[in-house]
């Protein structure tokens, strides 16, 4: 696309005869300065890229008179994507790269979150709101999660257990644009209740038989993390004349590395508590820590066409992506559902939560009297991951000049595998017999006492207790071929008929072995408690919470860990790690505490005979999912030829069949612990489950498109999308289990609280959303635009992962088994339909009516309102009552950006703000759903089952990027993002008054790169 920099446009883009150069960008041309573009139809999906049929010549330079526009760079790119929208079946939104082929921002996220209408989920996926992702992981559009991916038209996936590709896998420097389908049309593949979006790569007969070279490289790095990170891609391509035809080839490769450093501070729920005579509400703790993440990203593209003749173009593509991540995590946590303070020399809001005490201490439930010491856990986490997706493609187009038929088809493969491997060490450390806590602030702030600090510089303080793996190996493969024939007509209002059809078989195999939470040497389990002094050389360190949210709150700051290097290395295979000490370490007497002893030769710190067995337990761990899919369609277009004005749309139906299968094993999870006074063991255990169920579904749509002249459009739109449940949610596995509360007697099993169970569910149904669009369209000279886009979205059958009650057969060590009641999260077809309405309005204009510098200033800004109902979802409060008024999950009400630019030669400018207000991240996440113990007087209580609604508040970021053109063919830029260093937070609800609380806080790297840019 490096024609692109010498793109000269009249001041009035359309020429007499109705087609302009910027339409021919938009399908993906390139253009010379001085000669004719000769058109190729190459764009995959012909209804939406309406590509032009016959050679258009457009005026060199030196032929459109004195008063012209030069359009080059990212203002080429932005008017290219505005008409790819205005020429479009229904409602889209493109990016599309710049004249140096490069994406505005640097991950998909980040390209999506301008996009009008699409938000991003900055944590690691929506659902879990405990773990930040400074890039975003997934994407809503207007609201909605079930969004498509596609890989230019075709279906495109990661094996980790969904249905769409992550988006942090796709490598930005391999696309050409990035397409956001709001509505449907019958020829686009069933799937995506919110949209779909299309990642269109670059194809050799883009560049108009010009050889062509072009490459990037670029140096970021994040203030926090203080890494320096390159990245850089190549891309070459050319075509030739043969005595066969036209032959063209095209290869693309990029590299990425990325690395951050988040930081955390979390409360744990506010437990009703009884204190005097008043019943208050007092965190049950909090957890802080940091997490530096690193991913190295490989990407290859290799496309091939071959044209024999002008009516027939045969094209094969080769797409890789690679992505290694690590990251490594430090916390420390107190949590305890017993936690009670002096009112005396504490604070509370009018609803009576905590707002600032001196201590919070722990208090014996049988008296009511303060007891003990207030026990901090901590973990060491690492994490690697290793995830790759391939997809193979062949195509072709068969369109006679002069024929009305024309043919398309293709046969693709996709494979994708996952790896992951993580593992936690706990350790423990006492904070003394309380710790204060204000929570008044924009950050909470946690204190000891200053004997307290002295003791965490002391090994022999600290516990080694329990270690907890979870080790992935997923693989998926999906195999499809489509056909698709159009008819045209001459000199009718009926354009053409379309029909095709398409066979799609996707299957997935996941290995997965748990959170298999083992204590270590404890004393209690036969082998004797260590503690740090007995550490091996290299396996504890001292870990500094530097600069924590950049000194702006304070809590202890310096605290032993186990060593990342002791993580790192029993990361798969924990044996190791849980191998006793040596017989006669720990002489007797000091089982429990085994200071003196002094440090080991090498590691082992107890606890063998508890663990399962490493790796995965065939076919305890597996679970296989399979979906078929069958479809047809009809198509009717109809409006004026060419690009006339007028009445003009389509209206089609797609039918698909759907065969869903699952099959997996539920893992009883084996626990010792005390019940009616009693020691029981739960047994370990496998029992197998599966299920098949079929779906046929109609998918009507109808798309009208009123044009009075070329610069007004009024789309109408009705349809109806489908989307299928991920395969975590149709999952025929689970596991059952116990939860308990910590003994009171140090050293002894957890005491018994309820019985609980987690599934998937194999007949989960397809859910369906009716659809209804309206857009009007305003494309006004020198690239000025505006739209507003009211839309209503009615949906039923959306899975709901649900907290319920449910009967389950537990089976104890000694042989015997019980039907028990337990506290069950599993995956149901919500009973209720859930509504979402709202509008999008947006624009864009540069100052072009004026003379020098001012006239390349610009402006671009869009807002979505969006309110949702979805009362077949529900949550449990504080007091266990069970509430359906929550929201749907991921959508904000309100949605903005806004982007400040300037587009002068030499000189590209962007500043640009994303905010989106409050959203439910999940009704049921781990954390805020545990079973508590409210008692009303000493020795008195309630078991309170509990499930708090969780949500993201209001966050928004500042992101800035400048770019100076050197020569046509060189270029270079730097670029900052999150420069405001913005604070993400999430609350908690249910609590009275509709009170929400803080939950988390998350600070992350403000970043700057810089970067150059190649094109010959």
């Amino acid at each position: 696309m490096r024609a692109i920099q010498q793109l000269v446009l009249k001041r009035q883009f359309r020429t007499q005869t109705g087609v302009s150069l910027i339409a021919l960008l938009a399908a993906g041309y390139s253009t010379g300065a001085a000669a004719q573009a000769e058109v190729q139809a190459i764009a995959p999906n012909a209804t939406q890229a309406a590509a032009p049929s016959k050679d258009v010549g457009e005026p060199a330079a030196d032929q459109t008179g004195g008063d012209t526009v030069v359009v080059t760079g990212r203002r080429a790119a932005l008017e290219a994507a505005v008409e790819r929208k205005r020429r479009s079946e229904t409602i889209v939104d493109s990016v599309v790269a710049d004249d140096a082929g490069k994406l505005p921002d640097n991950s998909i996220t980040e390209v999506l979150q301008r996009v009008s209408g699409v938000s991003i989920v900055r944590f690691a996926a929506l659902g879990d709101p405990d773990h930040f992702s400074v890039q975003g992981s997934g994407v809503q559009v207007r609201g909605l999660t079930g969004v498509a991916s596609r890989l230019n038209g075709r279906e495109i996936f990661s094996a980790n257990n969904g249905r769409a590709i992550l988006w942090s896998d796709v490598t930005p420097e391999l696309m050409a644009a990035v397409d956001v389908y709001k509505a449907s049309t019958a020829d686009l593949i069933e799937g995506g209740t919110g949209g779909q979006i299309d990642l269109r790569t670059k194809m050799p007969f883009d560049f108009n038989g010009k050889f062509h070279v072009a490459g990037t490289g670029e140096l970021s790095l994040g203030d926090m993390a203080n890494k320096a990170d390159p990245m850089g891609s190549v891309l070459v391509t050319d075509s030739f004349d043969t005595p066969i035809g036209r032959i063209g080839l095209l290869a693309d490769v990029a590299y990425s590395q990325f690395s951050s450093l988040s930081q955390f501070i979390r409360t744990e729920p506010y437990f009703k508590t009884r204190i005097g005579d008043t019943d208050r509400y007092i965190p049950g703790g909090f957890t802080y820590g940091d997490e530096a993440f690193q991913y190295r990203r490989n990407g290859i593209y290799g496309a091939a066409q071959w044209a024999p003749s002008d009516s027939l173009t045969f094209t094969g593509s080769f797409f890789q992506s690679k992505y290694k991540s690590q990251s490594s995590d430090y916390g420390a946590q107190v949590s305890s559902q017993t936690l009670a303070v002096d009112p005396a020399n504490s604070t509370f809001d009018s609803n009576g939560l905590l707002l600032k005490t001196d201590s919070l201490f722990n208090r014996d439930t049988a008296t009511f009297l303060p007891g003990g010491q207030v026990t901090s856990s901590g973990n060491k986490g690492f994490v690697e991951s290793n995830t790759r997706t391939r997809d193979y493609s062949l195509s072709f187009a068969w369109a006679p000049q002069d024929g009305p038929l024309t043919l398309k088809g293709a046969i693709q493969r996709v494979d994708s595998r996952q790896i992951y491997d993580r593992i936690d060490i706990f350790r423990e450390v006492s904070f003394g017999s309380g710790f204060g806590m204000d929570l008044t602030g924009g950050l909470p702030q946690i204190s000891v006492s200053p004997a307290t600090q002295a003791s965490f510089a002391d090994p022999s303080n600290y516990f080694w207790s329990a270690s907890m793996p979870h080790n992935e190996r997923n693989k998926g493969r999906l195999d499809t071929a489509q056909l698709d024939a159009e008819y045209k007509f001459d000199s009718s209002f009926f354009r053409s008929v379309k029909i095709g059809g398409r066979y799609a078989e996707r299957t997935e195999r996941d290995l997965q072995n748990g959170y298999n939470w083992a204590a270590l040497g404890r004393g209690w389990n036969g082998d004797p408690q260590l503690t740090y002094a007995n550490a091996a050389p290299g396996d504890v360190a001292l870990h500094a919470f530097k600069d924590f949210f950049r000194g702006e709150t304070l809590l202890p700051g310096n605290l032993l860990f186990a060593s990342e290097e002791l993580a790192d290395r029993f990361n798969v295979d924990r044996t190791g790690l849980v191998t006793p000490p040596p017989a006669g370490f720990c002489p007797a007497g000091t089982e429990f505490n085994c200071s003196a002893s002094g440090p080991l030769a090498q590691t082992g710190y107890g606890g063998l005979s508890g663990i399962r067995a490493p790796g995965f337990i065939l076919p305890g761990d597996q679970v296989d999912n399979r979906t078929q899919n069958l479809a047809g369609y009809a198509l009717v277009r109809f409006g004026p030829q060419g690009d006339g004005n007028g009445v003009s749309g389509n209206v089609g139906v797609r039918v698909v069949n759907i065969k869903n299968e699952g099959n997996g094993f539920i893992q009883q999870n084996g626990n010792t612990f005390i019940r009616d006074g009693q020691t029981v063991t739960l047994g370990t255990q496998f029992v197998a489950r599966g299920g098949k169920a079929e779906f046929t579904r109609a998918l009507p749509s109808i798309n009208v498109v009123y044009a009075p002249s070329n610069q007004v459009k009024l789309r109408a739109g009705y349809n109806i999308t489908m989307d299928l449940p991920s395969f975590n949610a149709l999952r025929a596995s689970g596991s059952v289990g116990v939860a308990t509360t910590a003994s009171p007697v140090q050293g002894q099993p957890g005491t018994f609280t309820n019985f609980t169970a987690e599934t998937g569910n194999p007949l989960l149904k397809p859910t369906i959303s009716n659809n209804f669009d309206l857009s009007f369209e305003y494309y006004g000279p020198r690239g000025v635009t505006f739209h507003i886009a009211p839309f209503y979205k009615r949906l039923t059958d959306l899975p709901i992962f649900s907290l319920t009650t449910r009967q389950v057969q537990v089976v104890f060590s000694d042989g015997r088994s019980e039907t028990v009641s337990a506290a069950a999260s599993d995956y149901i077809n919500a009973d209720k339909a859930a509504t979402v309405k709202g509008v999008e309005v947006g624009g864009r204009f540069f100052l072009d009516m004026f003379e020098g510098p001012i006239s390349g200033l610009g402006f671009e800004g869009n807002y979505t309102y969006i309110e949702s109902k979805n009362p077949g979802d529900v949550y449990r409060d504080i007091n266990g009552t069970i509430r359906n008024d929550a929201p749907l999950v991921g959508l904000s009400k309100h949605n903005a950006n806004a982007a400040l630019l300037y587009e002068r030669n030499p000189f590209s400018l962007r500043i640009a703000y994303s905010w989106r207000s409050k959203y439910l991240q999940s009704t049921n996440s781990n954390g805020t759903n545990p079973t508590y113990a409210y008692f009303s007087a000493p020795g008195v209580s309630t078991a309170t089952q509990i499930a708090l609604p969780v949500y993201s508040d209001s966050y928004g970021t500042l992101d800035a990027g400048i770019r100076f053109k050197v020569t046509k063919n060189f270029s270079f830029g730097v670029q900052g993002t999150n420069l405001t260093a913005a604070t993400a937070k999430t609350l908690m609800g249910g609590y009275p008054g509709g009170k929400l609380v803080g939950r988390s806080w998350f600070q992350s790297d403000r970043r700057i790169s810089t970067g150059i840019n190649l094109a010959f």
